[in-house]
C-alpha cells in the first residue's frame, strides 16, 4: 500500500509511474554521458566514443520516461554489442540518459497471460545470450548507475566487469515481488559475485540497499559523484580501480554441503512468511540455489527453467495483475486520503512488518494477535527497522509511539483500514472477519493480504462483502 500527496502523475506506455515533483526535482541533475553521440543508427541507444578511445553506450528508451528491458530493446543491444566487437574500442560505458535511473526491470507488459513455459524460456533464452554476450566481451566493460538499478537492469550491470554507483543509486531484485526470482543470469552472478547469504537475503525480500551498502557487499566497485565520473570511468578502463572480486568465504559457502544446511534453514524462514502452495518463487529460488550455486554455467542453464516454470504459475500471474492494478490505482490517486488508523491483525513476519511500514509513514496504527510473544517480537523488529530508515532519534520515537500493541483487538472500532494478515487459510480468514465486521466503524475498509485465496471464497460470509478489498504488500 502506498500512501501518496496529491501531485500529477507522469506515465509511459509501460506503466513505469513517476510523480511530477520527483521528475521535476530529477530534471536538475545533470548527468555525464561523455561526447555527444550520433544519432539516428539505433531507436534505444546512442553511441559515442571519446579521445581515450572509449566508447559510450546510452541507453534512452524511445517513448519512455524510464528505461525497462523488452525483447525489442534486448535485441537491439544485440545488434549493438556486435558493433562494438568489430570496433574494438578501448573499453564501453554502459549508462542510462534517462534523468530518472539506470534500468527500472524488464518490461511487465511481456509477462502478461503467459501460459507455455516452454515458450517463455524459449525467450528468455535470447535474452540470457545477449547477456552472455555481453558478459563475455574481450574489452573493458563499465556499467556507470544513477537512481534506481533493479531486477533486469541489476543484471545488465553484474555482466559488466566493473561498476559505478553515483551517490543516492539504488539497488535491488524486485521479482518475487511479482511471484518469481531473477531470470537475465542474476541468480547465478550474483550469488558468485557477493556473500551468498547476503545475495540470498536480497533476492528472497526483494528489498534495495543503497550505494555505500552496495560498495560494501562488494555488488559495485566504487561510488562517485557525476562530476568525477569521467576520472572514474578512466580508472575502472585503465585498470587503476580496484574491482571487487570474491572472497574466500564466498567460496566456502557456495560450496555443497554448505548450501544444503543453509537451503534448509532460509526454506523455514521462508515458511514463516509464506507457505510453499501458495507461493513457490522463493522455495524455486532457494532450490535453484542449493543445487547449482557452486557451478555458475549449470546455474544460468537452470535459472532459466526455473524462471520460465514460475512465470506460469497462478501466483505470479496474480501478482502481475495485482501489479498492473496498482498502476492504474496510482493513476486515480488524488488528495483524498482520509486513512489516518490502521489497525493489523496477525503479528507474524507480513503482519508485523506491515504495522511497522504504516506507522513509519505517520500512521497511528493497533496491532493485534492472540498471543503477546509475536507482537513482542514485531515491535522489537520494528525498533531495528525505524532505527535502519530513520535518521532523527525523536523520528524513532514518535513512530513507535504511533505503533500501539494491541492484544484485545479493540483498535478495530476506531480504524479506517483493518488489514488482516493471518495465515492463508480461509476457514481462518472467515472466522477473523465474522469477530471484526460487527465492531468496524461505517465506511472503514477491510482489507487481505492474500495473494492466493480468492477475494469472492473470503467475501462469502460476510454481511457487507463490498467491505473487503485484497491488499498486497
Amino acid at each position: 500500500m502506498h500512501r501518496r500527496r496529491a501531485g500529477r502523475r507522469d506515465a509511459d506506455r509501460d506503466g513505469v509511474m513517476m510523480d511530477s515533483r520527483v521528475l521535476d526535482v530529477l530534471a536538475d541533475r545533470v548527468l555525464e554521458l561523455g561526447p555527444k553521440p550520433d544519432t539516428g543508427a539505433y531507436r534505444n541507444f546512442r553511441l559515442t566514443r571519446d579521445a581515450d578511445g572509449i566508447a559510450w553506450l546510452l541507453f534512452d528508451r524511445a517513448d519512455a520516461s524510464a528505461n525497462t528491458l523488452s525483447g525489442d530493446v534486448i535485441e537491439e543491444l544485440d545488434k549493438v554489442l556486435a558493433a562494438l566487437e568489430s570496433q574494438r574500442p578501448t573499453g564501453i560505458v554502459i549508462r542510462s540518459a534517462k534523468k530518472s535511473g539506470f534500468i527500472a526491470g524488464a518490461d511487465v507488459n511481456e509477462f502478461r497471460g503467459a501460459t507455455d513455459p516452454r515458450l517463455v524460456e524459449t525467450s528468455i533464452g535470447r535474452a540470457h545470450a545477449v547477456i552472455d554476450r555481453l558478459e563475455a566481451l574481450k574489452i573493458p566493460t563499465v556499467a556507470v548507475i544513477h537512481g534506481f538499478c533493479l531486477g533486469g537492469g541489476l543484471e545488465v550491470a553484474l555482466a559488466c566487469q566493473s561498476r559505478i554507483a553515483i551517490d543516492g543509486a539504488r539497488f535491488g531484485f524486485p521479482e518475487v515481488m511479482l511471484g518469481l526470482h531473477p531470470g537475465l543470469g542474476g541468480t547465478a552472478r550474483f550469488t558468485h559475485l557477493v556473500n551468498p547469504m547476503q545475495a540470498m537475503t536480497l533476492m528472497l525480500t526483494g528489498r534495495t540497499i543503497d550505494a555505500r551498502k552496495a560498495k560494501s557487499l562488494g555488488l559495485v566497485d566504487a561510488v562517485t559523484q557525476e562530476r568525477h565520473v569521467r576520472n572514474a570511468v578512466k580508472d575502472a578502463v585503465f585498470g587503476r580501480l580496484k574491482r571487487a572480486r570474491p572472497g574466500i568465504l564466498n567460496t566456502v559457502l557456495n560450496a555443497g554441503p554448505v548450501r544444503g544446511f543453509l537451503a534448509s534453514r532460509m526454506r523455514a524462514e521462508a515458511e514463516k512468511a509464506a507457505p510453499h502452495e501458495h507461493y513457490p518463487a522463493p522455495y524455486a529460488l532457494i532450490d535453484l540455489w542449493e543445487r547449482h550455486g557452486g557451478d555458475k554455467a549449470a546455474m544460468l542453464t537452470a535459472e532459466k527453467i526455473s524462471f520460465a516454470n514460475l512465470m506460469v504459475t497462478p501466483t505470479a500471474q496474480n501478482l502481475i495483475r495485482v501489479f498492473f492494478l496498482r498502476e492504474q490505482m496510482k493513476k486515480l490517486a488524488g488528495s483524498g486520503n482520509k486513512v489516518a488508523h490502521v489497525h493489523v491483525i496477525g503479528a507474524g513476519a507480513m503482519g508485523g512488518d506491515i504495522a511497522a511500514w504504516c506507522a513509519s509513514k505517520d500512521l497511528r496504527v493497533t496491532l493485534a494477535d492472540m498471543k503477546p510473544d509475536p507482537i513482542a517480537g514485531a515491535i522489537k523488529r520494528a525498533a531495528d527497522l525505524f532505527g535502519k530508515i530513520i535518521h532523527k532519534p525523536t523520528d524513532i520515537r514518535d513512530a513507535l509511539d504511533r505503533l500501539m500493541p494491541d492484544l484485545d483487538g479493540e483498535g478495530v472500532r476506531n480504524a479506517d483500514l483493518i488489514i488482516e494478515a493471518v495465515p492463508e487459510k480461509l476457514e481462518l480468514k472467515q472466522k477473523v472477519y465474522a469477530g471484526l465486521e460487527p465492531k468496524m466503524k461505517p465506511g472503514a475498509i477491510l482489507a487481505t493480504n492474500t495473494s492466493s485465496i480468492p477475494l469472492q471464497d473470503l467475501r462469502s460470509t460476510l454481511a457487507k462483502p463490498e467491505r473487503l478489498v485484497g491488499l498486497h504488500f
